[in-house]
């Protein structure tokens, strides 16, 4: 048995070296010479056995990349939003969505997120209408308007930083500045605006607008330093929000309603009552430039029916944007359930036509012009000019909206968002690149937001680990 057991141990030894030398000698696999050959060092104990290739050392992270997060962080750092204010159409009642914000994931097929209440109301109540929602990157915060009070929502805690009625007839659509210093929303259809500290909703100062009654929609130019106040009236005013004092007005034939400016702001594109077409002004000078009618249907004969055909808003087109280079425009028809694609030129001409399922009433370009997404919740892709996706409630109901936001966030911090009127010089980003808006640093993610506490901790007070 002792000579068994030696022989045994001797052909072990001669088949353990056997298998090293056959290694030494076999050539590299695929990957491993290139490892090697790297100006990194091996980590220590690498070698070429086994089933993966050789993992090197990370790259040194670049000077001025933060801090590194630690490993195990399995949190989903970058979010790609959309916030849907609800009741925000006249189209149908807040009764199938309820009220409150809707978020949706855009990078899962808009997914149902959660729902944020800005405000509660009983049971017996009704929630105010939903007249325009704003965010901006530099103070984290959205901004909602209500015909009746206008808040203030923390975008990293979803909690209410402020909420006022002001004179108690506010308010219309807001608008805040590229540096998050300045709001300006419009009166609950009286003939003035508000201007106010966006960090604490504290009033500034009142722009008066005598002549145009019915404030409604209000934009501002990329650099913020222009208001153009349209009410529902046919007198709009150019205001400088820096002085609170009108400079300039432009008269146009019927009331104007939804309005676009172009990437200056030096053109301003409207949609007028009982008008299937929009109309171009000169916001330097006051000259309308363009009128520019549907005349591929006959409309004319259909509108002017008795009685008039029932659309929300009381015009046939309700609704404008245009296309991030400037080269399209877009409207809705509500009489023919369409979208009207013109050509943005000296002799305008309808270029293409998207049907919708159901009527649209406002229109908004998504960041960087990937996306459109229109009041009736359709979503489209403006290249096949397709609708893509629907926007739905966690009930998987259809939600219309004409208050919608499209956002980026890292780590709870907004970093862009587009601008809900259909501007060509889109959001600040974009607007810096066009060189027609102020230098604005996209903000750093607070790494790790803490949820506020539901319930008392029994760890309370235990000393912070180190690590060891």
């Amino acid at each position: 048995m002792k000579h068994v057991m030696l022989k045994l141990a001797g052909a072990l030894l001669f088949g353990t070296c056997a298998v090293a030398m056959a290694q030494s000698a076999a050539p590299d696999r695929p990957g491993a010479a290139q490892a090697q050959s790297s100006a990194n060092a091996l980590p220590a104990g690498a070698n070429v056995v086994g089933s993966g290739p050789i993992v090197m050392p990370p790259v040194p992270r670049p000077a001025g990349a933060g801090p590194q997060r630690p490993r195990g962080d399995f949190t989903i750092h970058n979010r790609h939003l959309l916030y849907v204010a609800m009741p925000g159409s006249l189209e149908r009642q807040m009764y199938p969505n309820g009220s409150g914000i809707i978020v949706l994931d855009a990078d899962n097929n808009y997914a149902f997120v959660k729902r944020i209440h800005m405000w509660e109301y009983a049971g017996s109540m009704a929630a105010e209408d939903v007249s325009g929602v704003a965010a901006s990157p530099a103070t984290n915060m959205l901004y909602l308007a209500v015909r009746g009070r206008l808040g203030a929502l923390d975008l990293a805690t979803d909690k209410m930083v402020w909420t006022t009625t002001l004179d108690g007839k506010c308010c219309e659509r807001p608008q805040v500045s590229a540096d998050g210093k300045t709001l300006v929303v419009g009166s609950n259809l009286q003939d003035y605006w508000y201007k106010l500290d966006a960090k604490t909703g504290k009033l500034l100062a009142t722009i008066h607008a005598p002549g145009s009654p019915g404030a409604h929609n209000l934009n501002l130019s990329a650099d913020g330093k222009l208001a153009f106040m349209s009410p529902n009236g046919k007198l709009l005013q150019i205001a400088d929000v820096e002085t609170a004092k009108v400079v300039r007005t432009i008269q146009f034939p019927e009331n104007v309603r939804v309005q676009a400016l172009n990437k200056d702001s030096s053109k301003i594109y409207v949609n007028q009552n009982n008008f299937l077409g929009y109309m171009v002004a000169d916001t330097k000078t006051g000259k309308i430039l363009q009128t520019v009618e549907v005349t591929s249907v006959d409309w004319r004969s259909v509108w002017n029916k008795t009685p008039r055909p029932r659309v929300s808003h009381g015009c046939p087109s309700h609704g404008i944007a245009l296309t991030p280079d400037g080269k399209e425009v877009w409207i809705p028809d509500a009489i023919f359930k369409k979208i009207r694609i013109f050509s943005n030129t000296d002799s305008p001409k309808e270029i293409a036509t998207i049907d919708t399922p159901d009527n649209v009433y406002w229109i908004m370009f998504g960041l960087d012009g990937k996306l459109v997404y229109a009041s009736s919740g359709d979503i489209i892709d403006p290249v096949s000019r397709k609708v893509v996706a629907t926007t739905k409630s966690e009930w998987g109901t259809k939600m219309f909206s004409e208050k919608m936001l499209d956002m980026n966030f890292v780590d709870g911090r907004l970093q862009r968002v587009a601008n809900q009127f259909g501007n060509e010089y889109g959001d600040f980003v974009t607007a810096e690149k066009l060189g027609v808006g102020p230098h604005m640093p996209v903000m750093q993610g607070a790494a790790y937001p803490v949820v506020p506490p539901t319930g008392t901790d029994p760890n309370a007070g235990m000393p912070q680990s180190t690590a060891r």
